[in-house]
């Protein structure tokens, strides 16, 4: 079979441009988790530019049909038949060209189906482990039909980079003097940023960096219903992002994350508006762009490089269901009590499965002496039940924290955050897998 740009995104000729964002988007999370070919990648970007624009897709597709009708018209017109047919076989072919490209111009693309959410969501603050894991369950909503960027003002990825990093900045916070997690946030002028109130109220201590400075800051507006804190940034005079509205947004738009996932600064990723999900004031974005933990208060962007949510969690049972809430709360901020929607669903969380969490807890607190069977390294860690740690290694000591949920144990410590895959865990054995073929076999001391 011929390879064309349709076979190396995987879809259809007659594919409609919401499913060619959607493949894309499903091959560049797998190129970003690792298990896609690197050289097929720049294929797909290619295909994916050609395919997602109206005047280049028809180009290609009708450079794809002239080939074949131009060679039976020589081969019709041949000197064999007696007599020259090429002006008609050329009209013949002209007329069916255009009349292919018509047909497909006017083509109803197909009606997508209604879907609903449920799963187990996580809040993306960075702390080496999920700020809080939880499930949620949406009532099913049929999702509008695509466009491929927010108006005429859409930009390409590297143009919105340039033009949004100096409003997305890295927030780190302290307990003492020790580091507790990383956050995102975004600059809305002078010494203001918004972020997460699961980022903001993590540390008795918080640190933004924007640009190559940092600064220390204080929360003046939390608004815990929402999730939204806003911070006042001693020292900061930054620029002001603009700010636009949910409500414009479309199911199937592009759109941009940019935040410090694992606390790496000024991290891009892009995807669509996979869902729009009303709430009570507002519209919960849901997005097929890639966020990690430490994405927690980062912006999620239109084509146009208008602020349109604030990254806030993702659901960790599921592919690609990451969601932003809506930059306009942010006019309308008051310090308030509670968790809103996210309260609501740590308590579903919670009451989905009361016993498993307090289980997997009571399982890992103590100590273990760790072998590595390969390299020989031997460690010994203690885990405390208020999820601090401390580990021993060459007569060293280093205090971090720890996480346990669905079989992953997250660790930080002050400058090193990972996640280990628990293989195996009971009262006296724990097996952690590293990278392939590493593993460290654990026995309770």
């Amino acid at each position: 079979m011929k390879r064309t740009l349709y076979t190396i995104l995987g879809v259809d000729p007659l594919a409609t441009s919401e499913e060619i964002a959607a493949a894309y988007a499903r091959l560049h999370a797998a190129f970003q988790s690792g298990s896609y070919d690197r050289n097929d990648w720049v294929l797909v970007r290619e295909a994916y530019a050609v395919l997602s624009n109206k005047d280049k897709r028809g180009h290609y597709d009708r450079s794809q049909i002239a080939p074949p009708l131009t060679r039976r018209v020589e081969a019709a017109a041949s000197p064999s038949s007696g007599f020259n047919l090429d002006w008609r076989y050329g009209l013949a072919a002209g007329l069916l060209v255009a009349g292919l490209v018509y047909w497909s111009k006017g083509r109803a693309p197909a009606a997508p189906p209604v879907v609903a959410v449920q799963g187990t969501a996580q809040l993306m603050q960075d702390s080496g482990a999920p700020a809080g894991g939880f499930a949620a369950e949406s009532q099913p909503q049929a999702v509008s039909a695509p466009v491929a960027a927010s108006g005429s003002g859409a930009m390409g990825m590297e143009d919105l980079f340039a033009k949004l990093s100096p409003f997305v900045a890295r927030i780190n916070m302290y307990n003492g003097a020790s580091m507790v997690g990383t956050g995102s946030g975004v600059a809305l002028g002078g010494n203001e940023i918004i972020t997460n109130c699961h980022v903001a109220l993590a540390g008795s201590r918080l640190q933004v960096k924007l640009g190559q400075d940092s600064y220390e800051a204080t929360v003046s507006v939390a608004d815990e219903e929402r999730d939204l804190c806003k911070l006042s940034v001693k020292g900061l005079n930054a620029p002001a992002a603009v700010i636009g509205a949910s409500g414009e947004l479309r199911t199937g738009q592009r759109v941009i994350a940019i935040g410090a996932p694992h606390g790496l600064d000024l991290t891009i990723s892009d995807g669509i508006v996979s869902s729009l999900r009303p709430l009570d004031g507002g519209t919960l974005i849901q997005t097929t762009a890639p966020v990690s933990p430490g994405s927690s208060g980062g912006g999620l962007f239109d084509s146009a490089g208008r602020l349109v949510g604030i990254v806030t969690f993702q659901m960790r049972t599921g592919q690609n269901l990451n969601f932003a809430a809506p930059a306009e709360w942010i006019g309308s901020m008051r310090t308030r009590r509670g968790g809103g929607l996210i309260a609501k669903m740590s308590a579903e969380r919670a009451q989905e499965n009361p016993a498993q969490s307090a289980q997997n807890g009571d399982l890992v607190v103590g100590e273990w002496h760790c072998n590595d069977p390969i390299g020989g390294t031997s460690i010994m860690i203690s885990f405390s039940d208020d999820r601090t740690l401390q580990m021993r290694y060459a007569n060293r000591v280093s205090p971090g924290r720890w996480m346990y949920r669905e079989s992953q144990l997250s660790i930080q410590f002050s400058n090193v955050n990972d996640t280990l895959r628990v293989e195996e865990l009971s009262r006296d054995k724990m097996i952690l897998k590293l990278n392939v073929g590493q593993r460290l076999v654990c026995a309770r001391s």
